[in-house]
């Protein structure tokens, strides 16, 4: 059996790459400030319900693509398509009570810095 990285013609770097490119834009989805973005986006808990909940979809892929494997019909972007269209789904749930306790309130006037300060 073909891994999804093999179906999909990427090399394991790229997958990952690509998966954190999703888990990246999933939480631009679930935030509405920079501060809200980074504390869900460096959360432990909020990334592992993620990769758990994307392991699920990835297992529904698998199995809709396995009976397909070796089949000159089928393409690769055949497959990225579905890939797609299967993992889509991320951006309808949202796990609230670990967004809420991810997100961390800044007091008003508290300043946050962006850049590294140089001397």
């Amino acid at each position: 059996m073909k891994t999804i990285a093999q179906k999909l013609n990427m090399t394991p770097e790229e997958f990952e790459a690509m998966t954190f490119g999703f888990y990246f834009r999933w939480c631009e989805s679930v935030t509405t400030t920079e501060g809200d973005f980074r504390c869900v986006l460096s959360n432990s808990g909020v990334n592992r319900w993620f990769m758990t909940e994307l392991a699920k979809l990835e297992a529904e892929f698998q199995m809709l693509t396995n009976r397909y494997e070796g089949s000159p019909t089928v393409s690769t972007q055949d497959y990225r398509d579905l890939y797609n269209d299967t993992t889509f789904h991320m951006f309808n749930i949202r796990p609230m009570v670990l967004l809420e306790n991810a997100k961390i309130k800044l007091p008003r006037g508290v300043k946050v810095f962006n850049q590294i300060l140089q001397n």
